[in-house]
């Protein structure tokens, strides 16, 4: 049996803008391989993603409660529930986008702003990265700002439904449905933290 090689990595030695599509750009890249073959790959250049998870102020004893957004979706032609969120804005961090974009399609803000995961939502043919952001006690703080072509429903829900909407398929955005696990996750993890027994003095 041959043991398995680790993957080269392939040179780009040429590129050139195939098509500016205003969020994206479609750019054509020639690579060439370490053993001498080439060829030409098409890129789609975006800008990073960022999706914010809005938890709202609450008692400690009530269930988590986030905020989640519907909108109109050109790609599938039909609407789609997700966290808030859009694409990051030149010389802006993950944790700047998540704030501006949440105060802009829902007028809520708050504190501890933390980010929680970032990745490459589909690394085969895109070269951004998506990220997720966690802002806790958030409250309505102003109106709602959005662009041209935005229309959005808003909704608050317990995070223990956020399951049952990606399993019924109310929720069925990729990045939205990783988020998801980002946050149950996130939120286990400090339960855990907040019922460990505390070192006696």
């Amino acid at each position: 049996m041959m043991k398995p090689k680790h993957p080269k990595i392939w040179k780009c030695t040429d590129e050139s803008t195939v098509a500016d599509c205003k969020v994206f750009k479609v750019v054509k890249k020639h690579f060439k391989h370490p053993d001498g073959k080439s060829g030409d790959f098409y890129i789609n250049m975006s800008p990073d993603w960022v999706q914010v998870a809005a938890l709202l102020k609450t008692d400690k004893t009530d269930e988590p409660q986030v905020v989640i957004v519907n909108q109109f979706r050109f790609g599938v032609q039909k609407t789609s529930w997700e966290f808030p969120g859009g694409v990051s804005e030149k010389g802006e961090t993950p944790v700047e986008t998540a704030k501006r974009e949440l105060l802009e399609e829902t007028g809520y803000a708050g504190t501890r702003a933390k980010l929680l995961a970032s990745y490459t939502p589909n690394p085969a043919i895109q070269n951004n990265r998506a990220h997720f952001v966690v802002i806790e006690n958030c409250s309505k703080k102003s109106q709602v700002s959005w662009d041209e072509n935005e229309e959005i429903e808003m909704k608050i829900v317990p995070v223990s439904s956020l399951d049952s909407l990606i399993k019924s398929g109310k929720i069925h955005h990729g990045i939205a449905i990783d988020s998801v696990y980002f946050l149950q996750k996130y939120l286990e993890k400090k339960q855990k933290k907040h019922n460990m027994p505390r070192a006696k003095k």
